[in-house]
């Protein structure tokens, strides 16, 4: 009869031995890491290839079922990925309108708008998220909005002005 033998190690960690073990497990996290980036490492080229499959099964998903917001939001996530912001904002335009009180959408929207340096779309679409997000409780969310609606403030000073101030100064 063979002894079954267990693949994990148990060791009596004592203050001289704390150094080796660090080695140890310091070696042993290099060697993993490198292999696995070596795994899944991909050229621009299939990186591209694989986004605009995404795209086109979107679309195909968008055409069975015109009425499915969730499809156009992800459609829209296709088209960040290769950066054609124009097709991604029209993507989340067209989930808003199917579902004006989705916040996730307004939030992209507003991200989209702000590559494109659309300054004061991005402020309104953000702060509909955060109104959205108020709305709704959701705390982590609501943070996170608010931290981008400061950064938008101070990358959009102009339009500022056609938020009111105290919108602006809450936003800390």
């Amino acid at each position: 009869m063979i002894p079954k033998i267990s693949k994990h190690i148990l060791l009596d960690v004592l203050p001289e031995n704390k150094k080796t073990l660090f080695f140890i497990l310091l070696l042993a996290g290099q060697l993993t890491f490198s292999v696995s980036i070596g795994a899944g490492e991909t050229d621009f080229k299939t990186y591209r290839k694989v986004a605009q499959q995404e795209i086109n099964r979107q679309i195909e998903i968008v055409e069975e079922d015109p009425l499915d917001f969730l499809s156009y939001y992800e459609l829209g996530h296709a088209y960040l990925a290769l950066g054609r912001h124009e097709e991604e904002v029209q993507a989340y335009k067209e989930a808003l309108k199917l579902n004006p009180k989705y916040a996730q959408a307004h939030y992209n929207l507003s991200m989209a708008y702000d590559h494109m340096k659309k300054g004061e779309k991005a402020i309104h679409h953000m702060q509909k998220a955060l109104n959205l997000y108020a709305t709704k409780r959701n705390h982590q969310k609501i943070r996170t909005t608010q931290r981008q609606l400061k950064r938008f403030y101070m990358s959009y000073p102009d339009e500022e002005g056609s938020v009111s101030s105290e919108k602006a100064q809450t936003v800390k």
